[in-house]
């Protein structure tokens, strides 16, 4: 049976890997690659992995100089612990991840910065089969459990967000249960839970086998938001600075293939490989050409469904620490304006997007400059 955790259950997890990383001793233990060396690097199976997944299946890294092997993990948290405890540098992650693992948000603490926005939108709320058409607004999500893929994740703070402004209590009137995405799929087609906010191709599975349908695309509660990111720790890019800038002209090639719908069919034959995200290509291929039935059961064709490789947002990356304050995920570390506004400088890599340009996320306007001006 697959375990439910709480937000208590994920902090006082980061408790027992701060435990972890004190004994190991943290700083000595990174197993950086010395110049030359194949970089290690972690992924979660999903569609939103896909720069990293073609940039390796294509052979982009060894084209820019760099030399790769991944590592498959099922879930998040496994990733997490890899990564945090040093043996990981380079790892797919949730874009606010590495806020947490910078700024030590579950007393785990390692130097880290988003090197690369692999993928903006592409995630969508789901439910199950049977609360189709009645379902109509969202409260009548209340009283309903809801799979998320990890607490550090946009899906789970833009979920809690899009409850809230729609004025049902993310806390009291749903029940948030942590899944991996497969594992949402299965519980869903058994009905132990109501729906999921979740990545491609799962999205497409359940539409495939009837079990769920999508009942609103994140896309329309925060148009261009990132979603996963490829992170690394900050004194991988300083000693090895050669090697990090071809892992991310890698992986901005592999995202430009990605975009093109012409390339559509070849990239899902190579991310559909066992070794990569283990899915059959005909669930793939719709989520880069963004084709998808809505919850009016009308067939939608949107070149923006997912996309891969766009700039990396300091607006977007101030909203997720702001929101890790708001729904108590920072351990009361980002108790201020001045605090969030340096979590998100701190993750930001030297190319990022820093102009403070407001974003209207579920109706309501975010300006980052209440925490970014100086």
């Amino acid at each position: 049976m697959t375990r439910s955790f709480t937000r208590r259950d994920i902090l006082r997890s980061g408790l027992v890997l701060a435990g972890a990383l004190g004994t190991a001793g943290l700083a000595g233990c990174s197993s950086k690659p010395s110049q030359g060396e194949a970089i290690t690097i972690g992924f979660v199976p999903i569609a939103c992995a896909a720069p990293l997944v073609l940039a390796h299946a294509n052979g982009l890294f060894e084209k820019h100089g760099v030399k790769v092997q991944l590592k498959k993990f099922a879930g998040w948290a496994d990733l997490w612990t890899a990564y945090a405890t040093g043996d990981l540098t380079v790892a797919h992650m949730l874009s606010p991840m590495p806020i947490a693992v910078d700024a030590a948000l579950t007393n785990a603490s390692r130097p880290t910065e988003i090197a690369f926005t692999q993928n903006t939108n592409g995630q969508a709320l789901t439910l199950g089969a049977q609360h189709h058409p009645h379902v109509q607004s969202v409260q009548d999500l209340r009283g309903m459990v809801l799979g998320i893929p990890f607490e550090y994740s946009v899906h789970a703070l833009l979920l809690r967000d899009y409850l809230a402004s729609h004025g049902v209590d993310p806390v009291r009137d749903v029940e948030l249960r942590l899944l991996r995405p497969p594992d949402m799929v299965a519980q869903l087609e058994v009905g132990t839970i109501d729906g999921f906010i979740g990545p491609e191709p799962f999205l497409q599975r359940t539409l495939t086998t009837g079990a769920g349908r999508i009942f609103e695309l994140t896309k329309n509660m925060w148009a261009g938001h990132p979603c996963c990111s490829v992170a690394m720790a900050k004194d991988f890019r300083t000693e090895h600075p050669q090697q990090a800038r071809g892992l991310t002209a890698a992986l901005t090639e592999a995202a430009a293939v990605l975009n093109d719908p012409a390339h559509a069919s070849e990239s899902a034959a190579q991310l559909g490989k066992e070794k990569y995200l283990n899915q059959k290509p005909k669930l793939i291929e719709p989520a880069l050409t963004g084709k998808y039935v809505n919850w009016a059961d009308e067939p939608v064709v949107d070149p923006d469904y997912l996309r891969f490789g766009d700039p990396t947002s300091a607006t977007a990356i101030t909203w997720m620490a702001a929101q890790l304050h708001r729904f108590e995920l920072d351990g009361g570390q980002l108790n201020s304006d001045h605090a969030i506004g340096a979590a998100a400088r701190s993750v930001l890599p030297a190319d990022a997007d820093t102009s403070l340009s407001p974003a209207t996320i579920n109706g309501q306007v975010f300006d980052p400059a209440r925490y970014l001006a100086s």
